[in-house]
């Protein structure tokens, strides 16, 4: 079957007109941002059992120069049922003090009226947010799991697992705990994908944020839960969550330059390109008003 021109010409100009994605090179260091020491990146590649690349970054919650923030994209109907119109995550972290993100909620399309949900994923799609899901101590989505959500204080920080009478300034969820007290909550096995997840230190001032690529046979093949639980583990979390992933695993950060940068690759395609899926929910890390002025 030929393609008429006219589709090609059009799919060209939709490849070339959206933003660029420059994933960093493994092991690149040159990813600073504004006070050092408060946000570092490193890239660490496996080969057993299998290869991948796990993308993490550590934030100093302690010194308060940087605070988490989760954004959204816009209410498409208000009070109506959706929550959330899904949206490019470059857009949604375009904002100057956005230092670092990673994909955050899972969440679902609407059934029609024959029952079918539409997941073929594109910008400007309402969805409903899985999970709490606030900032600022508005919660945008009030549903609450225990042991799902990743919440954080007015001090800055992080809690996981919401109960009645938490006061939580942002928060967002995930599909369950896989660490508590040092210990992996999951059992061996279960299939690999692309993963995120959101760890943290006994005191909750120390966050890791993760990422791991997959789906890509012979560069990175993803993680099981188990699998998952233990990189969080080894880099020295009390409590970790496994977030949203597969093709929504992204991480970005900003460089010395200024420019925000993707630094995984993730898993999604369109002809042959690195595809962005658009996204929810992000949970991102921001230079305080303080270090600003």
């Amino acid at each position: 079957m030929r393609v008429p021109l006219t589709i090609l010409t059009a799919l060209l100009i939709c490849i070339t007109s959206a933003p660029a994605l420059e994933p960093k090179a493994p092991g690149t260091r040159d990813t600073t941002v504004p006070d050092q020491g408060d946000i570092q990146y490193t890239h660490k590649e496996t080969t057993d059992p299998i290869p991948n690349r796990i993308h993490i970054l550590k934030v100093n919650l302690a010194s308060n120069a940087v605070r988490p923030r989760v954004v959204h994209g816009p209410d498409p109907d208000g009070e109506g049922p959706a929550e959330v119109s899904l949206t490019d995550p470059r857009k949604l972290a375009s904002s100057p003090s956005v230092l670092a993100f990673v994909n955050s909620n899972p969440w679902d399309s609407f059934p029609d009226a024959n029952g079918k949900r539409n997941r073929n994923w594109y910008s400007g799609q309402p969805v409903d947010i899985h999970g709490m899901s606030g900032t600022g101590g508005n919660m945008r989505s009030k549903e609450a799991a225990n042991n799902t959500s990743v919440w954080f204080d007015i001090k800055g920080r992080v809690h996981f697992g919401h109960r009645k009478g938490d006061a939580p300034m942002e928060a967002t969820s995930g599909f369950q705990q896989i660490l508590a007290k040092g210990k992996p909550l999951v059992t061996k096995g279960g299939p690999r994908h692309p993963r995120t997840a959101i760890g943290a230190d006994r005191t909750g001032a120390t966050l890791w944020l993760v990422v791991v690529d997959g789906r890509q046979r012979g560069y990175s093949e993803g993680m099981n839960l188990q699998e998952l639980a233990v990189v969080m583990q080894d880099l020295g979390c009390w409590s970790a969550t496994n977030m949203d992933g597969g093709g929504s695993s992204i991480m970005g950060l900003r460089d010395k330059t200024g420019k925000m940068q993707v630094m995984n690759r993730p898993s999604g395609r369109f002809l042959g390109a690195v595809k962005i899926r658009p996204l929810p929910t992000l949970l991102t890390i921001t230079q305080s008003k303080s270090q600003k002025n």
